[in-house]
């Protein structure tokens, strides 16, 4: 088998796949799972055997693959791209891109597939046909139908081709970036809006509006183009390489790197507009931001990861207790959830004390950028609060903060208790418990552990808690008594 029909062979298999299930839709839409199109015009596709499928596939394959024009000036842009360490989601409203749409078409024979308009898609197909794309781009999706757009942003929009949408799709991207990378990551967002040259005469003007998102700096690109002065790819083309120029900008290539974008001299003009957040912790604190992520010297502003093992604490001082406690958790974990990554979590409000002050936040945040090691920033001062940012997520704490944990106090009572509790294993969380020396009443020390804490019935038997043994961990050191002993050796 030609190294091309190999190729055809996983693609058929794919297709077989999303074939499976079809669903018609009351519009007469036939809806195929794998292939997200939502038009109001029909996609018609009739079943093929196994060997007329791999046939179609192997000249959608080919043609589509010398079909794919590009300027050295282009490719040599793209390369450094893929060199660069950023990783990015892509978002594009409109219609899909040329490779998908040449496949369906060529290899469904019968199929019919009407897109409105190109959104930048040929920046995606160049970014995708240099070789090293695996290294940039994490995800690529285009949000076609309205309420595709709004399942993405969470909320309506008014204007579609606008700039205000391409920087909530930019940062709807950079949200899906952080939680497709590990920590320590560098993560670009990229939103692209347009209403190009289509098949019909347009009223309105035709416009491209692109932004980038990084976590702590928003640009966006606006540009009118003149209309009637291209052909349909050639406004297509002129947006993607707005989009690769912008893409490169925010992965910090130098100026000298950027591309003609192709404008024609006097008529066309880009307006770029730049927003950024000088100083995160204080965004932060006045509650703009749900968290602010400090991992392998990037900053991760309002991007919070799921999925990870959380160890919250107030971190004064940073400690090994602290890494021990949890390097014990991850091990404790891996059992039953395989490799999972793991990082610091401090609330900058205490649920008794109230908000720290900035300085004081960014003096207990310093220990952790000079060791390199990962430290998230949220104003959660309850687990509960930190399960609603941190979604599917294991929290390790020590057992005198999981006597706290269950203080019904901090939720208005007993009843506020349980359905909070409740609303975090809901929500896919899960807390583990450290042993450590308490002193009773009595003045007597004793090694506790979760087992010696009173939980309710109801709350045991969700599952959410389980302990870390005493033989993977324990650590006797006392923060209280670390400031003490600091603040002797300061007299």
């Amino acid at each position: 088998m030609q190294p091309a029909c190999r190729c055809a062979g996983q693609a058929v298999t794919a297709a077989q796949k999303a074939l499976r299930p079809l669903r018609l839709l009351p519009s007469g839409l036939t809806a195929v799972r794998g292939l997200h199109i939502s038009s109001p015009s029909c996609l018609r596709i009739v079943p093929s055997s196994h060997a007329v499928l791999r046939q179609r596939t192997c000249r959608a394959l080919a043609t589509s693959s010398s079909a794919v024009h590009m300027d050295s000036d282009v490719a040599q842009l793209i390369k450094l791209i893929h060199d660069n360490p950023a990783q990015a989601v892509f978002y594009a409203t409109g219609g899909g891109m040329q490779v998908a749409k040449q496949w369906i078409s060529w290899t469904f024979c019968e199929a019919t597939a009407c897109f409105d308009n190109y959104n930048a898609s040929q920046a995606l197909t160049w970014l995708l046909t240099v070789p090293g794309a695996s290294k940039t781009v994490l995800e690529s999706r285009v949000p076609y139908a309205q309420s595709a757009l709004h399942n993405i942003l969470g909320q309506s929009t008014v204007n579609y081709a606008s700039v205000d949408t391409a920087n909530s799709m930019a940062k709807a991207a950079y949200q899906q970036a952080a939680k497709l990378s590990p920590f320590g990551a560098s993560i670009v967002g990229v939103g692209c809006t347009c209403a190009l040259m289509t098949d019909r005469i347009k009223k309105g003007d035709h416009k491209a509006f692109i932004a980038t998102h990084t976590g702590s700096v928003t640009r966006s690109y606006s540009l009118q183009l003149t209309k009637g002065k291209r052909h349909r790819l050639g406004e297509d083309a002129v947006a993607s390489k707005l989009l690769l120029n912008a893409l490169a900008t925010a992965c910090k290539l130098p100026r000298d790197a950027l591309i003609d974008n192709g404008l024609l001299a006097g008529s066309e003009h880009i307006q770029e507009e730049t927003s950024e957040i000088a100083d995160p912790i204080s965004v932060l604190l006045k509650g703009d931001v749900q968290s602010v992520e400090y991992s392998s010297g990037n900053v991760v502003v309002d991007a919070p990861r799921g999925g990870r093992v959380y160890m919250a604490g107030s971190f004064n001082p940073l400690h090994e207790g602290h890494r021990g406690m949890l390097a014990a958790a991850l091990t404790a974990r891996q059992d039953t959830q395989g490799q999972m990554e793991g990082c610091y979590e401090m609330s900058v409000g205490n649920a008794d004390k109230g908000l720290m002050p900035a300085e004081e936040v960014k003096r207990r945040v310093q220990p952790f950028i000079d060791e390199n090691l990962p430290l998230v920033l949220t104003q959660a001062p309850l687990y509960p609060d930190k399960a609603k940012i941190f979604h599917n997520s294991t929290f390790v704490l020590g057992y005198d903060t999981a006597v706290r944990l269950v203080m019904p106090k901090y939720y208005g009572g007993h009843d506020g208790m349980l359905l909070h509790l409740a609303g975090m294993s809901h929500l896919g969380c899960h807390v583990v418990v450290a042993g450590r020396v308490a002193t009773d009443d009595q003045g007597e020390s004793s090694f506790m552990t979760f087992e010696d804490v009173e939980v309710p019935d109801a709350i045991t038997d969700l599952g959410l808690f389980s302990s870390i043994p005493e033989a993977l961990f324990r650590s006797d050191i006392s923060s209280t008594q670390l400031r003490k002993k600091l603040a002797e050796q300061q007299k």
